[in-house]
Parts: structure tokens; sequence; C-alpha cells
């Protein structure tokens, strides 16, 4: 048999749900705009750690013809992974203007699906893995290297 006097539970989400008023407490300066979507600047710094990162295969590899055409077609799937959001970018009516100045954006924050974050993590999120990638691979650079010239 059903129960029919059930109290309907309260519906959970996974959507940020903003504290009360007097429970929020800023320790830090950050600026009260909350930009909508992420500066073009935050993906060309990222753009720059890839291209690092394919530049230091490069330098390393730059002796074996077989290892240089891998990296050839590393940079042929980079221009695809770069190449088509931008198209779309350039394709796309622009209905928001941005800040065109990358620090007022960095001083902002950005609203995600969590609730609003400091740009400057947001854009924190976006190089890491590139950003460490990199270093990475200057590691294994130097590791290569010192192993070639030890025999």
């Amino acid at each position: 048999m059903l129960e029919t006097n059930v109290e309907p539970r309260e519906r959970e989400t996974f959507f940020y749900a903003p504290p009360p008023a007097a429970a929020v407490q800023r320790t830090h300066a950050v600026s009260t705009v909350c930009y909508e979507q992420m500066h073009p600047g935050v993906y060309k710094v990222a753009l720059a750690c890839w291209m690092g990162f394919l530049g230091v295969f490069v330098v390393t590899f730059f002796s074996s013809a077989n290892a240089l055409f891998m990296i050839v077609i590393d940079g042929v799937y980079a221009v695809m992974f770069f190449g088509i959001p931008w198209v779309f970018h350039r394709i796309a009516p622009q209905s928001v203007v941005r800040p065109r100045d990358f620090f007022s954006f960095l001083n902002g924050s950005v609203d995600t699906i969590y609730g609003p974050i400091r740009a400057s993590e947001a854009l924190l999120q976006v190089i890491l893995v590139p950003l460490l990638l990199g270093i990475g691979g200057i590691a294994i650079g130097f590791i290569i290297q010192s192993a070639r010239m030890a025999y």
C-alpha cells in the first residue's frame, strides 16, 4: 500500500546557493565586477604554455626524424584543438563587451556553475596542466640531453 501523505523533500541541486549576507566576509579585495566569460588573454596564456611544451620537444628531439615527425603530428592536433574554437569564436556574434585590459580582468571574478571565483584563480585552473607539462617537458629534455652527453 502506498502512502499519499508523504511530504515532498526539498530538491537537491548542484548549483551554487549563496550564503546569507551576514555570513559573507571578504578577506581580500576583489572587484565587484563578475564576468560571464573568460578574457581572451587567458586562452592566449594557455596557448603559449602549450606551444612552449611542444617547443621543448622540438629542441629535445631535433636530431631524430621519427620523433620530429610525431611532433609535427602533435602540432597538427594543436592547430585543430586551438583553431576550431578560434574560428567558432570569430563566427559567433559579439553580444557582450568584454574588458580589453587583462589585469583589470584578473582583479574581478568569473561566474562558474559552482558560483563566482576570482579571475586569477580561474586563470590558474586553465593554465595549470599545460604549465606543469611544460615544466615536466623541460625536465625530460634535460634528462635526455644529459643521457646523450654521457654516451
